[in-house]
């Protein structure tokens, strides 16, 4: 079994992918030598659209016990190859303590991630000069193992009333509705699930198998539950565009992408570095190799402080 998790990142790859005695060999077109890198060491690895390898380098790597996912043109995976081997496997193995994770633990890691949600949302807030920042860390502070109080949907109430008010009417947070706000909220929001997708399933993670998102339509509940903590941070980049300010406008589309590239806070990482952080993190919670899972939160624009 890999004494480490290894996720070998191909996603922007053009070349090819070839074997050589327990190696897989990455070169990179028009470079001269290839890197290698030892299957043994991999658990993970991610191809997009313009690698080339064979299929007895796929059977090599299942052999070792390593997961292919394959990517679409944004790096998310649409697609995994999981050996049926009898070998030593870190996925299965994360995967089958994923399943049997208790509800106890579920019940906590859902308190912390709302708790730290509510958190960003407060310092979003300040860094917007608008009031109510106290507010929402009481509430937060409130907030007790699986959020059965909803807090939550208390704190988005007060949250969504402050944020946009300056627009000049009350805003009420609908997805899908295309427009103004909501429709600027959803763009960068979409881009943020790609992020977290990629990193769960890189992680290993089983996506259906959220701690509080459910439901037989969604195949990314997990991937919905750890998105959250990142929500104010892109919350704040919108607020600085105009109500009017439109997707079909290629420099506001640039931005919203642009705002989930931003460092999320003092830890240096920006904000899909941290996402895989903490999937990578929820993996060992899974395994109950960390007893309490740590969640980054969200402290205001790092580049103002």
């Amino acid at each position: 079994m890999q004494s480490q998790w290894r996720v070998i990142d191909c996603v922007d790859l053009d070349g090819m992918i070839s074997y050589e005695r327990g190696h897989m060999k990455v070169k990179r077109r028009g470079d001269d030598e290839p890197v290698s890198i030892p299957l043994a060491q991999t658990a993970v690895v991610l191809i997009g659209l313009h690698v080339c390898c064979s299929s007895a380098v796929l059977y090599e790597m299942a052999r070792a016990g390593v997961s292919v996912m394959l990517c679409d043109w944004r790096g998310v995976p649409d697609a995994a190859l999981h050996s049926w081997a009898n070998v030593p496997s870190e996925v299965a193995a994360r995967q089958i303590a994923q399943s049997g994770m208790t509800l106890p633990r579920k019940k906590n890691a859902w308190m912390k991630i709302v708790k730290a949600k509510i958190r960003g949302q407060a310092a979003c807030l300040d860094a917007l000069g608008i009031e109510g920042g106290g507010i929402l860390r009481g509430i937060a502070s409130s907030v007790k193992s699986g959020d059965i109080s909803n807090y939550e949907g208390y704190a988005a109430r007060e949250y969504w009333r402050r944020i946009f008010a300056g627009d000049g009417k009350r805003f009420r947070r609908v997805p899908g509705t295309g427009t103004g706000r909501n429709a600027q909220l959803d763009y960068a929001y979409m881009i943020l699930r790609g992020f977290t997708i990629k990193a769960i399933l890189s992680a290993g993670l089983i996506p259906t198998l959220g701690v509080n998102h459910h439901g037989r339509g969604n195949y990314f509940c997990l991937a919905d539950d750890l998105l959250e903590v990142y929500r104010p941070a892109i919350d704040y980049c919108v607020a600085q565009l105009g109500v009017s300010d439109c997707l079909s406008d290629r420099d506001v589309k640039k931005y919203l992408a642009d705002s989930v590239n931003q460092q999320f806070n003092s830890s240096g990482l920006t904000i899909p570095s941290s996402v895989s952080d903490f999937a990578q993190q929820f993996g060992l919670y899974c395994e109950k190799r960390i007893d309490s899972l740590v969640v980054p939160e969200y402290q205001g624009p790092y580049e103002k402080r």
